[in-house]
């Protein structure tokens, strides 16, 4: 069994069902929250329906986890998947480009860890634009028929980034403290731009066209504890950042490219548990396309850091 093409297989299925859903008023509604504390709305629902459905036509003997619905095992699984059957999706719901489906392959164990991820593809809704990695591989990228050139930008200044930040669910006057002095330099002669989706942003380091993605929602909260009420607040009763399903695949495809990835504290994310959706396992993320970006970009942040609230 190739467990590869078993992935695009499943996320070509999740594309078909949720397509007709994209920017569909009935999909904006809310079902509650999703395993991880998330918001879950109507079009995440009919996402992890075709999940169940393609593993029991298939008849796979395999676990996986995904955001809505957490670990799910079939038979006796020597793998598993971490799947985000809708990364990006408030974009979805407007009917924006900027979502995908996220699916990242391990042996499975309940200890798996985002280093043990061994596959990853990442297959986007608007258009049938598949990214995949394999570990100790390359990065292809496929749209239909044809193969895409893999691009990854070489600049180094910060007042050239092209950049994403991640802010939905963390509070928005900490988030953007924390990163001023990024977004003063970058915002004219580079961009800033919140799309949604880390997923999605994470493969735009792929192509190009984005020099980096920033999610420092968790180095706040670890340097700042105190402010934690307002993490809960912002995300309506949890604390709502980075979980280990929105950058399974895509830390693998964005590091196989050359690509440096870490937290916001520059440690790697290889230890992360990929079961955990717990709030201490809430991760952060600073990544860019090149070292020397990524360390100018990493230095800026933590020197935001030290005056992030008034007094410091």
């Amino acid at each position: 069994m190739n467990m590869a093409n078993i992935l695009i297989e499943l996320a070509h299925a999740i594309r078909r069902a949720v397509l007709p859903h994209l920017g569909s008023p009935a999909a904006r509604r809310s079902t509650g929250k999703a395993h991880s504390g998330d918001e879950a709305f109507a079009i995440d629902e009919v996402a992890e329906t075709a999940i169940l459905e393609f593993i029991e036509h298939r008849r796979l003997s395999i676990a996986y986890h995904s955001e809505d619905r957490g670990l799910v095992e079939f038979g006796r699984p020597e793998h598993l998947l971490i799947i985000d059957p809708i990364d990006g999706t408030r974009p979805a719901i407007a009917g924006f480009e900027d979502c995908v489906v996220s699916i990242a392959l391990a042996p499975y164990s309940k200890d798996a860890s985002l280093s043990d991820v061994t596959f990853g593809c990442i297959l986007e809704f608007k258009t049938d634009r598949l990214y995949t990695a394999s570990k100790g591989g390359s990065v292809r990228i496929r749209e239909g028929k044809r193969e895409l050139p893999v691009t990854v930008s070489t600049n180094a200044d910060l007042d050239k980034m092209a950049w994403s930040l991640e802010i939905a669910g963390r509070p928005a006057e900490l988030i953007a403290r924390s990163v001023a002095s990024v977004i003063d330099k970058s915002s004219l002669r580079g961009g800033l731009f919140i799309l949604n989706s880390v997923a999605y942003s994470l493969t735009r380091l792929v192509t190009g066209q984005l020099n980096a993605v920033v999610d420092v929602g968790n180095r706040v909260l670890r340097d700042y504890p105190e402010v934690r009420p307002q993490f809960v607040e912002t995300g309506l009763g949890t604390v709502i950042g980075l979980f280990p399903y929105d950058i399974a695949a895509a830390v693998l495809i964005a590091e196989t490219a050359g690509c440096a990835v870490t937290d916001a504290f520059g440690r790697e994310l290889g230890p992360t548990r990929l079961l955990d959706t717990s709030e201490s396992n809430v991760q952060s993320c600073v990544a860019a396309s090149n070292p020397l970006l990524h360390e100018r970009l990493l230095a800026e942040i933590d020197r935001n850091m030290q005056m992030l609230l008034p007094g410091d």
